[in-house]
């Protein structure tokens, strides 16, 4: 991420690629660093434009790198949240239903209707659990691989 800083107006600029970072990520990030600093937001038709203007009257250069690298951090941290979110949501649904069927009787169930003591319900329900445990198996990560430690944001070369 190259930053562009302006200490005289407190502000650092710089631009998030569209194709990674969803806009309400972003937003978002921008809601919960509102107590710090100001978000503004312009877009091209590949990056998103954000700069970010500090709300303390004596932030320097190093406070608003650090900005910038806290905002960076919590726009990934907001990203993932949905990464995970879409990757479990099939898993997520299953365990509410099966939440709220339990949850029809109570500490003491009323008892079975009829049709669902049969073999045939049995055998049934059987098939949807296995097949739950098996689309469960198929989605899980094999292995998830180390992310490391996030980097600060790279200075703008003054001769570039």
């Amino acid at each position: 991420m190259i930053l562009d800083t302006d200490v005289k107006e407190r502000s650092v600029s710089f631009d998030i690629p569209k194709k990674i970072y969803s806009m309400d990520a972003l937003r978002i990030a921008a809601q919960i660093l509102a107590p710090k600093v100001d978000v503004y937001l312009d877009e091209s038709r590949t990056d998103y434009e954000v700069t970010l203007k500090a709300k303390r009257r004596d932030a320097d250069a190093a406070a608003l790198s650090a900005l910038a690298g806290e905002f960076g951090n919590e726009l990934l941290n907001q990203e993932y949240r949905f990464l995970v979110g879409r990757f479990n949501q099939k898993i997520s649904a299953l365990i509410v239903t099966q939440t709220l069927m339990a949850a029809r009787g109570g500490e003491t169930p009323a008892e079975a209707p009829a049709g669902e003591s049969t073999p045939e319900f049995k055998k049934l329900v059987a098939d949807l659990v296995r097949n739950a445990e098996a689309e469960v198996a198929r989605t899980m990560p094999k292995k998830i691989s180390d992310q490391g430690t996030v980097l600060p944001p790279m200075k703008e070369d003054a001769g570039v």
